[in-house]
């Protein structure tokens, strides 16, 4: 049986669950395998305070996948080549560790063209922009009144802003969780067989 640690950055450890999910699964067939053979594989899900706290102690032997874009990531990620690098998602691996993250979210001009990948791998995945595109053309009568109001009090148009800026900051949130929650699936489905040599 292999052995896999999942290093969260701390805002990323419902992805690292999300995968130690995928490889509990006894989603196997006698045809298919789907993502790794099914009991082959136990996975742990640490912190990245975890992996500082364990890392003199572990073997170079060990697995592990750091998820995620904090510092330490992207140093482990340095040297690492690109198993997969699209829509702003990316995955790879270097020896027995691997790095899965998120570089960008991915720009409205082509969240339906990640939409249609996505659901490749996620038949649940919401389309957010079909909402937000609605709420782009009420965001622009308020930028609009903002600049209408800029003359008239600072104070007034600073709320207006505000809120178009969070609507936007909102949106982006969004869709990298679904860009990761699709990475995540990639990487199980496509990704983690490789990586663990299987």
């Amino acid at each position: 049986m292999k052995k896999l640690i999942i290093v969260c950055e701390e805002k990323c450890r419902t992805y690292g669950d999300y995968l130690a999910q995928l490889i509990s699964l006894d989603d196997d067939t006698e045809e298919t395998t789907v993502g790794t053979k099914d009991g082959e594989v136990a996975a742990q899900v640490w912190t990245e305070k975890d992996y500082n706290n364990n890392a003199a102690q572990m073997s170079s032997n060990q697995y592990v996948l750091f998820v995620g874009n904090s510092k330490l990531i992207k140093e482990k990620s340095s040297h690492m080549k690109a198993e997969f690098s699209e829509y702003g998602m990316k995955y790879g691996w270097l020896g027995k560790q691997a790095v899965l993250c998120v570089e960008k979210v991915v720009p409205l001009k082509q969240y339906d063209v990640f939409l249609e990948f996505a659901l490749k791998y996620q038949e649940n995945i919401t389309a957010l922009v079909t909402k937000e595109k609605n709420a782009g053309k009420a965001a622009l009568p308020a930028a609009l009144a903002a600049g209408a109001l800029a003359w008239f009090a600072p104070i007034v148009a600073a709320p207006i802003a505000t809120w178009n800026v969070i609507g936007i900051s909102k949106r982006n949130k969004k869709i990298e969780e679904q860009q990761y929650n699709c990475c995540t699936m990639k990487f199980y489905l496509d990704g983690l067989s490789k990586f663990l040599g299987m």
